[in-house]
C-alpha cells in the first residue's frame, strides 16, 4: 500500500488535491462522502480538460465482467478518445468480453494485456482520469490493466479492502465527520444556524451513522419533509426533539436488510421492539414458527454486516437507534403487538411445562402485545407481582407492567391498589406521557370522585397539566370535580398555566394538619418517611411509592404554591432551595424539593422539562442552552402562556449577554402584568440595557418599585427577588439615596415577617448594596458560589466591584468567572469598570510547567465555557479521560476549580508557555 492521507470529506477541495499519483483509493464507509468527493474532483478535472471515464460495478462478480464494464466506460466517450490506433486493442477486448466466447486458461491474461493498450494509447491521446465508484474485487484486474501513462485511476472502497489497497500508490481515508463539522454541513445546507438541541438528538438517534455527511444529510431531509426540522427564529429547530428520529425508508442499511429477506427483517424488528438475546433464539423460532438453525446463522450474519450489534451484557439491538425507529414505523404497532403476543404465548407454553421462565422478560412481552392478548385477571395478578418485586432495580420496567397489569385487572379493588401503585411509579419515573394515558383509562372506567383514588387522579391530571402545558380535559374535571381535593390541585395547575390571578377555588395557602376527630390542644404531625426531602414543616409527609398515602398532599400543594406566591415559613436550608426555585418559576425544580427523588423523576421531555433545562444552562453560563431552551418551549405548551413567557425573558437576558441585544424584540411580547412584569423589568435592565445616568436609573427605578408593588398585589414572587437585586446594584452605582432606603425597607419588612417572601442570599445581597455592609457581602456572595450559579455570581462580583471601598479583589473574581463564558457583554462590562476603579489583574506565581497539546486544547475550551461533555466531543477523547487530565492540571497549578484554571491560563500566558 503506498502513502496514506486522512481528509475531511466536507473539505472537497483539499481532498480532491489529495488524489494523485497512479492509482488512489478513497476509503471510507457507506455515507462517508466518498460520491460527494468523486463527483467534486471530476468538475475539477474536466474544467482542466481532463476526459473523465465512470466505471460502473458489473453485473457479474468474475474477472471479464470487471472488463467489459471498463470497456463499457471507453466507449461511452469514445468521441472525445478517437484514434485509430484505439480501433483494434478495443475490437479484441469486446471479444474477449464476449460471454457466448469459448473460455480458456489464457483469458485473463489476454484481457489484461488488450485493456493495457487500450490505454497506452488513451494515454498519449489526452490525460484522463478513470473513477470507479464502490469497486468490487472483480474490477480490481481491469482497473490495474488502466495504470499506464497519461491515466489516473481512482478507485472507491470501503475500509479493509485488501485488493485494492494493494495496487494503490495513494490512499485517501474519509473518517467520519466531527459533531462541529455536521453542524456546518446542515447549517450551509439550510443558510442558517443550528439550534443546540438538534446536533445531540441526530448524533444520539444516529449512532455510528452520525458521522457520515450522507445519512446525516437524507435524515435532516426526512425530518424536514415530516414537519420537524424547521426555521424557528432564524435557527434550524428540531420539534419534539425527544422523539425517535427513523432513518428513511430507502436508507441503504434497509435495502440491504430487505435483501436478505422476511426472516433478517422479522430478527431485527424483534432487537428494534424488546430486549433480545441469543439466549433467546429458541424462544423466538417457537413464537415464530421458524428454524433455530436458519434464525441463528442469520443473527450471525446480521452481526457481521454490522446491521445489529451485540451489548456487553449479551443483548442484540439495531446498528442505530434510528434504524430501530424505522423498522418499528414499517412494521406498524398491530404487527408489533403480534410478534409480543407470540412471544408471550410461547413462554406460557414453556412455563406450563416446567421450564423456567423468566418473569420479568415475560412481564415485557405481555405488557408490550397489549390488547392482543386477552382480558385475563391472572395475567393482572402476575404482572403486579413481578412489578412490585422489581420496583427498585427496574422502575421503569415496573410501571410498564403495572400499566398492562391495570388493564388486566379491570374496575374494583385490585384494580383501585394497582392504580395508586402505578400513579406514584410513573411520577417517580418521570412518564408523565403515560400518566396522562392512565388517567384518562382510569376516568373512562369510572374511577370517579367516589373512588378512594379521586386524589391520587386529581394530582395527576395536574401533574400531566402542568408539565405538557394542555389543561386538564373538562371530562376529567366533571368525573373529579366534587371532591375538595380534586378541585384544590385542578385550580392550582389552571393558575399556573396561565399565570393569571387564581379564580376560586385558587392555589391553598399551605394548611395546618388537620385536627383529629377528638379535639387535641396541638395535633402532632404525621411522621416523615425515611429517606426523604428535609421541607418546611407544615408541609406534611410525603407518601412512598405505592402506600396509601396521598400522591400530592394538600400540604405539599401549599409549599409549592407558597414558594411562587405569597412566601413559606422559614425552617431551614429547604426552604432556601424552595424560595430561590420557586422565584425563577422552575416547578420542576420545586417538585424535585418537595416530593424528593424517591417520589418524583424529571420527565425527558415537554414543557416544564424544557424549562427546566434552560435553568440548569442560565446558572451554568451556557447562552445558547439558554436560548435552545427557549426556543423549545416556543414551540410546545401553545395553551400555556406563562413559562413560554418567562422564558422569552431569559432570552432577553442571554441575548444581551452574547451581544445581540437589537435581536430582542422579536422575544419581547410579553406582557407587562405581574407575574411577569417583574422579570421583565430585570430582563430589560440588564445586558439588553442598562441605565447611563443617574436620571434614568432614578426613572427606571421608579418603574421597577411600581412592577414589585404589582406583584405584592397579584400575589406571585416569580422575579422579585432578580428585580430587587438589579435595582440595589443600579441604585448603588448612581447613589440614589432614595431609591436605596425603599430597598432597605422592603428586606427589613420581610426579614420581620413570619413568612418569608425573599431567600436569605437575596436579603443579604440587598443589605450590602443598600448599606454598604462588607460582612453582608461576602456572606451572600458565598451562598451563591454554594448554588454554583457562575452567571448570578459574576454578576455579584461586578455590582460590589462598581461600589466597593476594596473593588479589587471584587472585579478580579468577576474577570475570572466572565473569562470562562461565551459573553462578550459580561467582559467588556467587568473591564470598563476595572478601568473606572484603576484595578488592575495582578500577577500570579503559578510555574510555568509544559502541557501536552491535549491538555492546553482542554484548558482553552474551558476558557469558553464548554463542559466536559462538549470537550470530549471536540478533542475527541472520553468524558472520563477529560476528568483524569482536569485531576492532574488542577494538581500541577494548583487550582482548585475551572474558574480558577481558565483564570490562571489567561493571566499567566499558560498556554503559549506550555509550547
Amino acid at each position: 500500500m503506498g502513502r496514506a492521507v486522512q481528509v475531511d470529506a466536507l473539505d472537497e477541495a483539499r481532498a480532491a488535491a489529495a488524489i494523485g499519483g497512479r492509482f488512489a483509493l478513497v476509503r471510507g464507509p457507506a455515507g462517508s462522502g466518498r460520491t460527494s468527493l468523486l463527483d467534486a474532483a471530476e468538475g475539477a478535472w474536466r474544467a482542466a480538460g481532463v476526459v473523465v471515464l465512470r466505471v460502473a460495478p458489473p453485473v457479474a462478480g468474475d474477472t471479464a465482467a470487471g472488463f467489459a464494464a471498463l470497456l463499457n466506460a471507453v466507449r461511452d466517450k469514445y468521441e472525445l478518445l478517437a484514434d485509430p490506433p484505439l480501433a483494434g486493442p478495443l475490437s479484441a477486448l469486446g471479444a474477449l468480453c464476449d460471454t457466448s466466447a469459448d473460455q480458456y486458461a489464457g483469458r485473463g491474461v489476454a484481457l489484461a494485456q488488450q485493456a493495457a493498450a487500450a490505454f497506452a494509447v488513451i494515454g498519449r491521446r489526452a490525460p484522463t482520469v478513470v473513477i470507479a465508484d464502490d469497486a468490487p474485487p472483480a474490477l480490481a484486474p481491469a482497473l490495474a490493466a488502466a495504470v499506464r501513462d497519461g491515466c489516473l485511476v481512482v478507485a472507491v472502497g470501503a475500509p479493509g479492502d485488501g485488493r485494492l489497497g494493494t495496487l494503490a500508490d495513494v490512499v485517501v481515508d474519509l473518517p467520519p465527520l466531527s459533531t462541529e463539522a455536521v453542524r456546518g454541513m446542515l447549517a450551509r445546507r439550510y443558510a442558517v444556524p443550528l439550534d443546540d438541541a438538534v446536533p445531540p438528538a441526530l448524533s444520539t438517534a444516529l449512532g455510528p451513522l452520525a458521522g457520515h455527511p450522507g445519512t446525516v444529510l437524507e435524515v435532516a431531509h426526512e425530518l424536514t419533509r415530516a414537519g420537524r426540522l424547521a426555521v424557528i427564529r432564524g435557527h434550524l429547530c428540531l420539534l419534539d426533539p425527544h422523539a425517535p428520529i427513523a432513518l428513511p425508508t430507502d436508507h441503504r442499511l434497509l435495502a440491504a436488510l430487505r435483501a436478505r429477506g422476511p426472516v433478517a427483517v422479522r430478527l431485527a424488528t424483534m432487537a428494534a421492539v424488546t430486549r433480545f438475546g441469543i439466549d433467546d433464539l429458541p424462544l423466538f423460532a417457537d413464537a415464530t414458527r421458524g428454524r433455530l438453525s436458519e434464525y441463528g446463522e442469520m443473527i450471525d450474519e446480521l452481526i457481521d454486516d454490522g446491521l445489529l450489534v451485540t451489548e456487553p451484557q449479551g443483548g442484540i439491538l439495531p446498528q442505530s437507534p434510528a434504524l430501530g425507529a424505522r423498522l418499528i414505523t414499517d412494521a406498524g404497532p398491530d404487527a408489533v403487538a403480534r410478534l409480543h403476543r407470540a412471544c408471550a404465548a410461547a413462554m406460557f407454553r414453556r412455563a406450563a411445562s416446567g421450564a423456567p421462565t423468566d418473569g420479568a422478560a415475560l412481564a415485557d412481552q405481555v405488557t408490550s402485545a397489549g390488547v392482543a392478548l386477552p382480558f385475563d385477571t391472572r395475567t393482572a395478578v402476575t404482572l403486579a407481582a413481578t412489578a412490585v418485586e422489581n420496583t427498585d432495580r427496574a422502575p421503569d420496567r415496573a410501571a410498564h407492567w403495572l400499566r398492562a397489569a391495570l388493564w388486566h385487572a379491570g374496575v374494583g379493588r385490585a384494580g383501585d391498589d394497582i392504580l395508586a401503585r402505578l400513579l406514584r411509579l410513573l411520577v417517580r419515573t418521570g412518564q408523565v406521557a403515560r400518566l396522562g394515558e392512565v388517567v384518562d383509562t382510569a376516568i373512562d372506567r369510572g374511577h370517579g370522585p367516589s373512588s378512594r383514588h379521586a386524589g391520587d387522579l386529581a394530582a395527576a391530571a395536574a401533574l400531566v397539566a402542568v408539565h405538557t402545558g394542555v389543561p386538564v380535559r373538562p371530562t376529567i374535571r366533571f368525573a373529579l370535580g366534587v371532591a375538595p381535593a380534586a378541585r384544590a390541585v385542578v385550580g392550582f395547575a389552571d393558575w399556573w398555566l396561565t399565570g393569571a390571578p387564581p379564580a376560586e377555588p385558587g392555589p391553598p395557602a399551605e394548611p395546618k394538619p388537620e385536627p383529629k376527630p377528638k379535639p387535641e390542644p396541638k395535633p402532632k404531625p404525621e411522621p416523615k418517611p425515611e429517606p426523604g426531602p428535609v421541607l418546611p414543616a407544615e408541609s406534611g409527609p410525603p407518601a412512598a411509592p405505592g402506600d396509601s398515602g396521598s400522591l400530592l398532599h394538600p400540604a405539599e400543594l401549599g409549599v409549592l404554591a407558597g414558594a411562587v406566591g405569597d412566601g413559606l415559613t422559614d425552617t431551614g436550608p429547604a426552604t432556601e432551595e424552595l424560595l430561590l426555585a420557586g422565584e425563577t418559576g422552575d416547578l420542576a425544580a420545586l417538585l424535585g424539593l418537595v416530593l424528593g427523588p424517591q417520589r418524583y423523576g424529571m420527565p425527558k421531555g415537554g414543557h416544564l422539562s424544557a424549562y427546566h433545562r434552560l435553568h440548569m444552562c442560565q446558572a451554568d453560563g451556557d447562552l445558547s442552552g439558554v436560548l435552545s431552551a427557549a426556543r423549545e418551549l416556543d414551540l410546545t405548551g401553545a395553551e400555556a402562556p406563562l413559562q413560554r413567557c418567562l422564558a422569552r425573558l431569559w432570552a432577553v437576558e442571554a441575548l444581551g449577554l452574547l451581544g445581540r441585544a437589537t435581536e430582542t424584540p422579536s422575544w419581547r411580547s410579553v406582557p407587562n402584568d405581574p407575574p411577569y412584569a417583574a422579570l421583565r423589568w430585570w430582563a430589560g435592565n440588564g445586558p439588553a440595557g442598562e441605565a447611563q445616568s443617574a436620571r434614568e436609573a432614578a426613572r427606571r427605578l421608579g418603574e421597577g418599585r411600581l412592577a414589585y408593588e404589582s406583584h405584592r398585589r397579584h400575589g406571585s414572587r416569580i422575579g422579585v427577588e432578580h428585580l430587587l437585586v438589579r435595582a440595589a446594584g443600579l441604585a448603588a452605582r448612581f447613589g440614589l439615596g432614595e431609591q436605596l432606603a425603599w430597598l432597605a425597607a422592603v428586606v427589613d419588612a420581610d426579614v420581620a415577617e413570619p413568612r418569608r417572601r425573599l431567600s436569605r442570599q437575596t436579603t443579604l445581597l440587598i443589605q450590602a448594596l443598600c448599606r454598604g455592609d462588607a460582612t453582608a457581602a461576602a456572606d451572600g456572595v458565598d451562598l451563591v458560589r454554594a448554588g454554583g450559579n457562575r452567571l448570578a455570581l459574576a454578576y455579584a462580583a461586578l455590582a460590589f466591584g462598581r461600589v466597593a471601598e476594596d473593588p479589587g479583589p471584587w472585579l478580579i473574581e468577576a474577570q475570572a468567572v466572565a473569562k470562562t463564558m461565551t459573553s462578550g457583554w459580561l467582559r467588556s462590562a467587568v473591564a470598563a469598570a476595572m478601568r473606572e476603579r484603576d484595578v488592575r489583574q495582578p500577577r500570579t506565581r503559578t510555574p510555568r510547567t509544559g502541557f501536552s497539546p491535549v491538555e492546553m486544547r482542554i484548558v482553552e475550551l474551558i476558557g469558553n465555557g464548554r463542559t466536559n461533555r462538549q470537550i470530549a466531543a471536540q478533542v475527541r477523547i472520553s468524558e472520563k479521560t477529560v476528568e483524569n487530565h482536569l485531576t492532574r492540571l488542577f494538581a500541577r497549578t494548583g487550582c482548585r476549580s475551572r474558574v480558577e484554571l481558565a483564570a490562571v491560563s489567561l493571566t499567566t500566558d499558560i498556554l503559549g508557555s506550555a509550547s
